[in-house]
């Protein structure tokens, strides 16, 4: 039980990490917070897997397989970079209870193993790397509150409104006093704190509508994807800026150091591929599989006609062939051959005859 307070706003109440117990053991609301995270990610994945081209059979694969490879990799990278902790066996290094995980090691691991399982069953890695970014949003917005609950992953002391106070942190900031002086300067024990847990939470749930809208107005696969990196970065370098218990090697906060190269790629890369999108005056060049003609016609969304005869793209994909610089419905109206008119009098014609 934790005794939590914000003086500025006048609140104060008490949390306990432990939800519930079953036999004697214990369940934490982190762990419930980061299941119910993504148990909504993989629905969203699921919904919107068509959108993005992906065989939902192959996407269970990827999320199961990606799941083992981010809590592995989020284990691994905190046991390499804390230097407070340190493993016997491979018991205690499966112990996600006893010690932590880190999220860059997590994200990672997720990619690396889902990497290898979309060469291994013939997915789409870009198509589902888009796919899977606002889970990832979802999942990381939801998962802070659970630290919270712990008290844990807080700043330095501040003086805004929304400071937060707990005798848990007090006792963190008395156990670590000589570390944290050396890192930030004076930290009081009896001050409020930044809640870094609480910026990010929000900073994700902003993002969930940021990539919401470019979802639509996507050019090419990958694309949501690196806005997810550009935007985590972001908002992660300046919360690492704050925490009292970053991970360092040497004087570097390594989380902080990765998310910012993690950003800086996506943004050169964005930048760059939009640029070759624009000069290549191609509609067709570099769009995303979901909305090619293959896909439309292997997924029955558009049926096979004659060259000459326009057809109605589905909502998505006409929204995105409106946003070319020349659409192809634009196209499709070029190319149709124009007819002639007849030498005589065209009064003669019938009325009812629509003349090209």
């Amino acid at each position: 039980m934790s005794h939590v307070s914000f003086p500025g706003l006048g609140l104060e109440f008490d949390i306990n990490r432990v939800a519930f117990s079953i036999g004697g053991f214990e369940i934490y609301w982190y762990g419930i917070l980061i299941a119910i995270g993504m148990f909504i990610g993989v629905i969203l994945g699921q919904k919107n897997a068509k959108r993005f081209g992906i065989d939902e059979d192959k996407l269970y694969d990827v999320i199961i397989w990606g799941a083992i490879g981010a809590i592995l990799g989020g284990r691994t990278f905190y046991v390499l970079f804390a230097d407070d902790y340190e493993v016997r066996n491979i018991w205690e290094f499966l112990n996600l209870r006893e010690g932590g995980t880190a999220f860059y090691g997590i994200l990672t691991g997720a990619l690396l193993t889902s990497f290898i399982v979309c060469r291994i069953n013939k997915t789409r890695y870009l198509c589902l790397l888009d796919n899977l970014a606002l889970g990832f949003l979802v999942g990381q917005g939801l998962g802070r509150w659970g630290n919270f609950f712990n008290q844990e992953l807080f700043g330095t002391n501040t003086d805004l409104p929304w400071g937060m106070y707990s005798d848990t942190i007090a006792r963190y900031i008395s156990r670590e006093g000589e570390r944290l002086f050396n890192e930030h300067g004076i930290v009081l024990t009896d001050g409020p704190v930044h809640p870094t847990f609480l910026y990010e939470s929000i900073w994700c749930v902003i993002g969930i509508f940021v990539i919401s809208y470019f979802i639509r107005r996507r050019q090419f696969d990958g694309e949501i994807g690196l806005r997810y990196l550009l935007w985590n970065g972001i908002g992660r370098a300046f919360c690492e800026s704050l925490r009292t218990d970053a991970l360092f090697v040497g004087n570097v906060r390594i989380s902080q150091a990765i998310c910012i190269t993690y950003a800086t790629v996506a943004a050169i890369a964005l930048v760059i591929i939009k640029s070759k999108i624009k000069n290549s005056n191609d509609p067709d060049y570099l769009k995303p599989y979901a909305m090619t003609r293959e896909y439309l016609l292997a997924t029955g969304q558009i049926t096979e006609e004659p060259a000459d005869v326009p057809q109605e793209l589905p909502e998505e994909a006409a929204e995105a062939a409106d946003a070319e610089p020349v659409s192809e419905a634009a196209e499709a109206v070029a190319d149709f051959p124009a007819e002639e008119a007849p030498a005589e009098d065209v009064s003669a014609q019938d009325d009812t005859e629509e003349i090209t």
